[in-house]
């Protein structure tokens, strides 16, 4: 995908991670990456990427040339400081700071929309995510097991605490890669509930059983931005498609979310399909 086709923010932080850092003051460095990097401060992670990237749901991204000189200077396990909205990283080639004042601040809590769960099946998002082959292109293999609890996902009733917990402890950690490919796909799967209501049965399954002892912290921290109310940038403009019309740009934003990961994109919207059908069929 050409990345210029997609808008992105100059330097810029989600509004999430003032609420993330207020009483914050010390962590480290999580995780390295050719094009970012995750902090641990404390219970949060946080993403630093470059600007010409999308916006995480718990990230800031900042201009290649200092993202550049910051991935060459820390190493996994280095401490970070915040102390008056600056990050000071304690490096082995001595201190960074990087100055979070300074960027713009990008609203990226889910929006409400006009589109109704009468109005979905007609939607021309929803028709455009049904005419998609999936299978080949998601991490999981959809054998008889998995099948059968993608149908559990679509037909269980989410005010069940314990069928609710049954089917997420199916897909929880299951695939590979920083965000198992169940993970990404409960991510979609609830993206689209959380817009047709506060399925709060649903949210504390979900929450009790996505933790660091069955999947990965970074999936952790995507599935805990999305129940506090917060997507990544190109999830906000996918849900904003139910109420377009506009094919270009359904293509345009499905392409950019497929970008993500080896197949982290699309079983994250294969997820979000299977959800908005669960809603259509009276969820």
């Amino acid at each position: 995908m050409n990345r210029d086709e997609v808008k992105y923010h100059r330097e810029a932080k989600s509004n999430l991670l003032p609420l993330y850092l207020k009483n914050v003051s010390m962590g480290k460095v999580h995780s390295k990456f050719n094009s970012g990097l995750n902090l641990q401060m404390e219970e949060h992670l946080l993403y630093i990427g470059c600007c010409s990237s999308p916006l995480s749901a718990f990230g800031l991204n900042i201009d290649e040339a200092k993202l550049r000189q910051l991935l060459a200077a820390v190493r996994i396990g280095d401490l970070v400081r915040y102390k008056e909205d600056v990050l000071i990283f304690y490096s082995i080639q001595g201190t960074i700071t990087l100055a979070c004042q300074e960027l713009a601040e990008v609203d990226l809590r889910l929006p409400a929309i006009a589109c109704t769960r009468q109005k979905i099946a007609d939607s021309r998002l929803y028709n455009y995510l049904a005419a998609m082959e999936f299978e080949p292109f998601i991490g999981i293999d959809l054998d008889e097991q998995a099948g059968r609890h993608v149908e559990l996902l679509q037909s269980t009733d989410k005010t069940d605490g314990n069928a609710n917990s049954r089917v997420i402890r199916f897909f929880v950690g299951r695939g590979k890669g920083l965000t198992p490919s169940g993970d990404d796909l409960l991510i979609g799967f609830t993206l689209a509930l959380l817009l047709f209501g506060p399925f709060q049965a649903w949210k504390q399954a979900l929450a009790g059983e996505v933790t660091g002892e069955r999947t990965t912290l970074i999936s952790v921290a995507y599935c805990r931005a999305l129940l506090a109310g917060y997507a990544s940038e190109p999830f906000i403009r996918l849900v904003k498609l139910l109420d377009t019309e506009e094919l270009a740009a359904i293509e345009k934003t499905i392409k950019e979310v497929q970008a993500f990961g080896h197949t982290s994109g699309n079983d994250t919207l294969f997820g979000f399909f299977l959800g908005l059908k669960f809603i259509i069929h009276g969820g």
